[in-house]
């Protein structure tokens, strides 16, 4: 009828466990009152005491009333329930006199027990007293309670002083020790409650955090879970881990490892931040730090261990993704073509990579833990370098910089570097990192550049002055030859026109080194032997050096043709071994020499460029004085000369360099100061034969004729000396002074014209576009073009886009009769036009 489990409720159900007792007390009643009631009335109506039945009667119901009323409050429902018993106690005491105070010593019991031990006092007193009172009654009115009996009033106070000294004692009793047990039992569901916060503040706490939280026993079964370790475990349910073994859970490599750590710590060991790769059913793999400390009783012994897994894959996916930059730093380091390099706080270096090691000659080991100074920085630099390392400390650093630095060879490089800070979180200056390259070849050639752009200005001038410095050049050549061919001229005007003559013949001279250094001229190649061209010059050269230096040539066979302009080449040898003679006051010795050799293409700031290509050598080698490098460095420059003013004109090595680099060759330069100088000439080798009539000796033309030739020539000076001296060898002469006018002149002219004589340059119409529209009435008529304009002219006004004759200003009036007789006679040319 009563369960464990409503004894076990009276402690541990909710509420007071008197409330709890008063309605076990309730059931209990009522079940055993039935089984009492029944028998009981029968017997009380059987021997005619229906009083007696209607108390046991009415004791049950109120038993009943208050089963079936559980919303009564405690307090009241005990009070009926001991007023319940107090009353039938008293009526059975009426019944069967003193052997029923059995149920008033009950009434003080329960009353003690539901309501406490003051009420349970009050009962004690009021039970005595109603004893006390009924046996007075009793004494004093004999038949009124117990008909027909009597009170024998000592034996009635002996037993009510009885009842109440035992009442009273079990009273206090059950009072006291009932107090205890609230006390306690206060104290154990205070500490249960308190107990119950600390586990779900604990419980929650492992649930809520992220990491792994479990528990084993000593079989190495789970006892506690949280939610991460259930997610590890890939499973739904602590259900499906509590009570487990990892060989349950696990697949059998994980579940290995883990006995294996579980083992270690059942012995006694620590296994504190163990790092813990794991891979996955789904084939992930995870990383975790683990940690795992045994449970231990209070006699030390592990009962259990306790473990903790922090997730740290992001963080050793981190650590790989750094390592594989790192890795890929380094290896970019390693190749990148700059040098790189880091130093200390002090600038000592830190790092070295390879191609700071081809940069500077030294290897890594050598210089770590050095200083620049100790290495790189030369002499010169080191004031500046102290400068900038201060201001890179102080933060004021600019981060390019360029600077002299020297190489473990003893070369002094110039270094282009870019520079950054290396900076603590806390600010403090920790070194330094910098790239560096070579840029010393970028400063020579942006020194050609400037070069170049000197010798371009220069040509510029001198081609914007060529065309009427080249007509007044004209006239005064062309007078003078016209005075000394005069047999009746005198020796003193003779005189004179040979001085105007030579200086002619110098200012046109001067005129062609000024256009030929800044290839602003027209050149006339020719397929050439340079074999032929030192033998033939061999004889003018010696004249020219003077006895006191040795001539020598050494010339290759089968040397490779070369195509360049003839007297532009004579030129250049002429300037070269002047420049040579000049530079051996005292004598010396002189080598001419030729050679087949290989070379790369150059291109403009000549540097090689590939593949190579068959070139023929000229060299000339003296063993005078030498030069120094910063003089090297300046000899092709326009007007630079170490002669003293007056001697040079600073322009022989800057024709020589115009003219070599017009005609496709480069020149190389090797000279030290006591050990003479080498200029080497190469020119691009060409298949071509060399010309039968170019080798062959030529007789001496007649330049006369009859043929008529209109001659067009927009300056009037010049168009007057053409006519004086063509008048002499025969010619009908025409004139025009430019285009237009030649047109008209033609239309008027009767008879045919075999040649045009004409500039290229003129107002209104040009040469070209005159011979064109002449081709159209005339289509036989010859052509010979002359202008004082460099080529860049010749190539705006369209000479340069058709096989024409063409002759250079300033010209003899000899050199233009041949020039004439030679067009009018279909010689073939010797070279065509070409402008570079």
């Amino acid at each position: 009828m009563i369960g464990q489990r409503d004894l076990a409720g009276l402690v541990d159900g909710p509420g007071p466990w008197r409330a709890r007792l008063l309605v076990l007390i309730l059931r209990v009643t009522l079940i055993a009152g039935v089984l009492v009631y029944l028998p009981s009335a029968y017997v009380a109506l059987a021997k005619g005491l229906p009083s007696i039945a209607l108390a046991a009667t009415l004791a049950l119901v109120v038993v009943l009333t208050l089963v079936l009323s559980p919303g009564v409050a405690f307090r009241w429902s005990a009070t009926f329930y001991c007023l319940n018993f107090y009353v039938l106690g008293v009526a059975l005491i009426v019944w069967f006199r003193p052997m029923s105070q059995i149920f008033l010593f009950a009434v003080t019991t329960f009353t003690t027990i539901l309501l406490g031990l003051r009420v349970g006092f009050v009962s004690s007193i009021l039970c005595t007293l109603t004893l006390l009172a009924m046996g007075l009654i009793g004494w004093a009115a004999p038949g009124v309670l117990w008909p027909g009996r009597s009170v024998d009033l000592t034996s009635w106070g002996v037993i009510t002083l009885s009842f109440a000294l035992v009442n009273m004692v079990v009273t206090l009793a059950i009072g006291v020790v009932l107090a205890m047990l609230d006390d306690a039992l206060e104290r154990e569901i205070g500490a249960r409650v308190s107990l119950d916060r600390e586990r779900t503040v604990l419980r929650t706490l492992i649930d809520t955090l992220p990491d792994i939280i479990f528990t084993k026993d000593r079989q190495g079964r789970y006892v506690i879970v949280n939610a991460a370790t259930l997610a590890q475990a890939d499973v739904a349910r602590e259900a499906d881990l509590i009570g487990k073994l990892d060989s349950d859970v696990f697949p059998p490599e994980r579940a290995h490892d883990y006995l294996e750590g579980d083992r270690r710590v059942f012995g006694g060991e620590e296994l504190r931040n163990v790092e813990v790769r794991t891979v996955r059913a789904d084939g992930r793999t995870t990383w975790h730090l683990t940690t795992k400390v045994p449970l231990l009783d209070a006699s030390g012994a592990p009962t259990g261990l306790i473990g903790i897994g922090r997730d740290i894959t992001d963080r050793k996916r981190a650590e790989a993704e750094r390592s594989h930059l790192l890795s890929r730093l380094q290896v970019q380091i390693e190749r990148m073509p700059l040098a790189y390099l880091t130093t200390d706080a002090d600038f000592r270096f830190t790092r070295w990579n390879p191609a700071a090691e081809r940069l500077f000659g030294y290897s890594e080991a050598e210089v770590l833990g050095r200083h620049p100074f100790d290495v790189i920085v030369t002499e010169q630099s080191r004031a500046d370098m102290t400068r900038i390392f201060a201001e890179v400390v102080a933060g004021n650093m600019d981060a390019h910089v360029e600077a002299e630095n020297r190489t473990r060879d003893g070369r002094t490089i110039t270094c282009e570097w870019h520079n950054t800070p290396i900076i603590e979180a806390d600010g403090t200056f920790a070194g330094l990192l910098s790239l560096a390259q070579d840029v010393t070849e970028r400063h020579n050639l942006e020194h050609q550049l400037r070069q170049a752009q000197k010798m371009e200005a220069v040509g510029q001038l001198a081609g914007g002055v060529a065309h009427d410095f080249n007509n007044l050049l004209t006239l005064i050549n062309g007078y003078s030859e016209l005075l000394l061919a005069d047999q009746q001229l005198g020796a003193v005007a003779r005189a004179s026109a040979q001085a105007i003559r030579e200086a002619g013949e110098r200012a046109t001279t001067l005129t062609r080194q000024l256009l030929g250094f800044s290839r602003k001229s027209l050149l006339q190649p020719r397929v050439l032997d340079l074999n032929t061209v030192v033998a033939d010059t061999s004889a003018m050269l010696r004249r020219l050096i003077g006895e006191n230096i040795i001539l020598s040539t050494v010339l290759a066979p089968r040397l490779h043709h070369v195509k360049i302009d003839p007297s532009q080449l004579n030129q250049v040898l002429m300037n070269l071994v002047v420049n040579a003679r000049d530079a051996m006051p005292s004598g010396g010795r002189l080598t001419l020499e030729t050679g087949n050799v290989m070379r790369g293409a150059e291109n403009e700031e000549g540097a090689a460029e590939t593949p190579s290509f068959a070139h023929a050598m000229l060299s000339i080698t003296d063993t005078g004085g030498g030069m120094t490098p910063d003089v090297m460095a300046r000899i092709f420059e326009p007007f630079y000369t170490t002669k003293p003013v007056g001697v040079g004109t600073g322009l022989g090595l800057a024709m020589v360099f115009g003219v070599v680099r017009q005609s496709g060759g480069s020149i190389d330069v090797q000279s030290a100061p006591g050990s003479g100088s080498r200029f080497t000439l190469y020119f691009p080798a060409v298949a071509d034969p060399i010309p039968a009539e170019v080798v062959a000796t030529e007789a001496v033309p007649d330049v006369s004729g009859h043929e008529t030739i209109l001659i067009v020539e927009d300056e009037e000076n010049v168009r007057e000396l053409l006519l004086r001296s063509l008048a002499r060898h025969g010619y009908t002469l025409l004139t025009a002074n430019d285009g237009h006018d030649a047109l008209r002149v033609a239309t008027r002219h009767k008879g045919g014209i075999d040649l045009v004589l004409t500039d290229v340059v003129m107002p209104h119409m040009g040469g070209p576009e005159l011979v064109t529209s002449l081709r159209t009435r005339l289509p036989a008529v010859k052509a010979l073009f002359m202008s004082g304009y460099t080529d860049d002219a010749m190539v705006r006004h369209g000479l340069l886009m058709a096989d024409v004759s063409f002759i250079q200003k300033p010209y003899t009036p000899l050199a233009l009769a041949r020039k004439i007789r030679d067009v009018l006679d279909d010689v073939p040319e010797a070279g065509a036009i070409r402008a570079h």
